[in-house]
This record gives structure tokens, C-alpha cells and sequence, in this order.
């Protein structure tokens, strides 16, 4: 058995992590559809578009719900006439890669021993196996932040700028806001830090660096800024699905908490059903327009409600929990379990990442606050449990570097 374990040990981390390859494959093939459901299908027809040489249709019918990341990966497979299965089993090896570069990136700051134990928990991290079967962006985001987090903090092991290293890290950040449009909200404050940073005399080199690399992922984002602007004649217009979850997520009425909803949905709920009536005809920027006035309307004579809803999203957010009118099920365990360890191991390892900040490299501080600034913009829409899996890669990274170079525990022999 020592020979055994000594073997594995010496293996390749290829190799080593090839069960994680095995257990997602399996999972997607045994848990997989012959036909679209849910988002899926709108991802199929966004790369359909994207083969035949457009993305949105034309005004009026104007079409930016996503981003054109996750359809311009699937094109190249729909255009080779690939079956559904083979969409679905990507996912697999973009949750293999990611722990690769998971890895990676924990041994820069542990031992291989630690960064491997830490890579098998988030190989581990079971809610995202729901996402496996399913044609939508969490793999891929997944994927994408555990190799941002990898890029970025090369970037700065190095002393002298790597330019290489800069366009990769802009380049990779760049796909994951045209995946997750939200992130380029994200970039631009964190262009604006990076900035800021000039002023900080003891960031002044990271600063630099930083600047370099949001500014270069921003400018890898304006052709899309620019087709959008082309279409709507409106600057800086990411996508048209934010004003609906804005005005669901300040929903004013005593038996909503903000979550969710479609347009049917909506058409059918007595509390909205006269303000979906006056938009349904409207053109799809029109609809935007009226959503965003609605929702600010809500917020400034209803702020108390919506604090209300948003203390509420959080707990969607962390934990898929509370939803309006919806029974709570023994499935919701499957989500609030793991979460709750994650969120009491934050919540205990804060106050040492504030008390030790001078010892927390500078690369960690600015994911965190990538990260964080993300997840306060989820909860200020209605939040999915999803958009809290998505940064897990990251999380996992904190924990590990707390528990390797900040902390230890021992156990107290007599």
C-alpha cells in the first residue's frame, strides 16, 4: 500500500488529478439531456448567430441578454454539427483544467502536499456538479477565474514587467466579462483602484502593474462596447437583462424578497401584472428604459423594502435560501451544507486577514477585492446561489494561504 501511495504521490499532476476528469465525465454523460432546457437554448442560438455572421438581430428585435463569450466557445462544436453530449461533456474538462491551474496556483504559496489537498476539496465542491449536465457559463467562469487567479499572480512573483504575462492576464479577464458581462463593471472600478493605488506609496510598484492589466482587459472589451453602441446608440451598454433583475430585486410588495422572475411569471402576479401590460409592446430597449425607471422608483420610495430584499439575496446568494412563495425542500441541504463551512471559515479568517494584511501579498488583496466587488454587485440585482459557485477557485485560494503562512492549528497532546 506504501508503494502504492508513494507511486501516486509521484505522478504527474496530470495524472493525479485525472479521477476529477473521470468523475465529470461520468457525471455529465449519466446526467445528460437529448434536449435543451432552461438558458440553454439561448446559448445555442447566440453561436448560431455568431456562424451566420451576426450576434443580436437587428433594431427593433435588439438581443444582448449575455455576452458572446460562452456562445463563441460553443460555435466551433455546433458548426462541425457535434451532439449535445459533446457541449455538455466541455464542462468536464473545464472544471479539470481549472483545478490544473488551481493546483498551480496554491503551490506557489504551500508545499505540494498543501496545494494538492486544497485542489482535491475544490474538486470536490459538489453544488457545482449540478452545472456539469447543463449547457450554460458556470464551467466556463469557473474555468476562467481559477486561470485569472493563476495569470495575475505570476504577474506579480515577477520583478520586471512581463508583458506576455499582462496581455494573457487581460486577455483571460476580458473573456471572462464577455461570459459574465457584470465583470465589466468589475474591471472598471478596478481600473479606477489600481489608479488610486499611485497615491499609496507602499503600492506604488503593484500599481502598475494593475493599471496595465485592467486597462489592457478594458480595451480588449470596446469592440463589444462599440457593436452594442451600434445597436442602441448608448456608451458604455453591456447587456439588457440587468434592468429586469433590478426591478424584480425591488419588488415594493410585502410577499416578494426580490428573487427572480420572468416575464410570465410577472404577467401573471396580480402586483405587476398592469405594469408588464404597459411594456409588452414595447421594443426591447424601450422595455430596458421602462424596467430601470420602475426599479429606481421602487428603491427611492421603497429603501427600506428593498434592504429588506437585498438582506434576502444574500441568502440566495450563500445559500439558495429564501425564495418567494417557494416551499423549501431537503434539496436546499445540498447547497446551505457546503456553504455553511465555506462562509464560517471566511468569517473566522477575516479578522486575521485584517489584523495580518501587511504580511497578505498585494496580488491576493486586489483578487479580493475583484471578487468581493463582483459580489456586491450580485446582490444588488436578484442573485442566483450559481454566481457565488462560480468563485469558489478563489476562495479556496484564501483559505489555503490563511492556513499555510498565517495561521496553524495543532492538536494538544497531555
Amino acid at each position: 500500500m506504501k508503494g502504492r501511495i508513494k507511486w501516486y504521490s509521484g505522478l504527474n499532476i496530470y495524472y493525479k488529478l485525472a479521477p476529477f476528469l473521470l468523475l465529470y465525465l461520468t457525471i455529465c454523460s449519466v446526467f445528460s439531456k437529448n434536449a435543451l432546457v432552461g438558458d440553454e437554448e439561448r446559448y445555442i442560438w447566440f453561436a448560431n448567430n455568431l456562424l451566420n455572421g451576426f450576434y443580436s438581430p437587428p433594431y427593433p428585435d435588439i438581443n444582448l441578454w449575455n455576452g458572446p463569450g460562452y456562445p463563441a466557445l460553443l460555435a466551433p462544436f455546433i458548426f462541425f454539427k457535434f451532439p449535445l453530449l459533446a457541449l455538455r461533456l466541455l464542462n468536464g474538462f473545464l472544471l479539470y483544467f481549472s483545478l490544473i491551474f488551481s493546483y498551480k496556483t496554491l503551490n506557489i504559496y504551500s508545499s505540494e502536499k498543501s496545494a494538492f489537498l486544497f485542489t482535491v476539496i475544490l474538486g470536490l465542491y459538489f453544488p457545482m456538479f449540478q452545472m456539469l449536465p447543463l449547457i450554460i457559463t458556470e464551467s466556463l467562469t469557473w474555468f476562467l477565474i481559477s486561470l485569472i487567479c493563476f495569470l495575475f499572480i505570476k504577474n506579480y512573483r515577477l520583478n520586471a514587467i512581463s508583458w506576455k504575462l499582462i496581455f494573457f492576464t487581460a486577455f483571460s479577464i476580458a473573456c471572462l466579462v464577455m461570459t459574465k458581462v457584470i465583470f465589466g463593471y468589475v474591471i472598471f472600478i478596478m481600473l479606477f483602484v489600481s489608479l488610486f493605488m499611485f497615491l499609496l506609496p507602499d503600492f506604488h510598484s503593484s500599481a502598475k502593474k494593475s493599471t496595465l492589466i485592467f486597462l489592457m482587459s478594458f480595451i480588449f472589451c470596446l469592440p463589444w462596447l462599440i457593436y452594442t453602441y451600434s445597436l442602441t446608440n448608448k456608451v458604455f451598454y453591456w447587456t439588457n437583462s440587468g434592468s429586469m433583475a433590478l426591478y424584480t430585486m425591488s419588488t415594493p410588495y410585502a410577499n416578494e424578497l426580490g428573487d427572480w422572475k420572468s416575464s410570465d411569471e410577472l404577467l401573471l402576479n396580480s402586483n405587476h401584472k398592469v405594469f408588464i401590460d404597459s411594456i409588452s409592446k414595447l421594443t426591447s430597449l424601450e422595455r430596458d428604459k421602462a424596467y430601470k425607471a420602475a426599479a429606481i422608483k421602487n428603491i427611492k420610495n421603497h429603501p427600506g423594502k428593498y434592504f429588506h430584499n437585498w438582506i434576502a439575496n444574500v441568502g440566495r446568494l450563500l445559500f439558495s435560501y429564501p425564495f418567494s412563495n417557494a416551499g423549501q425542500t431537503i434539496k436546499s441541504y445540498f447547497t446551505i451544507i457546503p456553504n455553511m463551512f465555506v462562509v464560517v471559515l471566511l468569517i473566522l479568517i477575516f479578522p486575521v486577514c485584517i489584523i495580518q494584511y501587511k504580511k497578505f501579498p498585494e496580488e491576493l488583496i486586489l483578487l479580493l477585492l475583484f471578487i468581493l466587488i463582483y459580489l456586491f454587485g450580485s446582490t444588488l440585482i436578484s442573485a442566483y446561489r450559481r454566481m457565488f459557485y462560480i468563485t469558489m477557485p478563489f476562495w479556496i485560494l484564501l483559505i489555503s494561504y490563511v492556513f499555510n503562512n498565517l495561521i496553524s492549528i495543532k492538536i494538544k497532546q497531555n
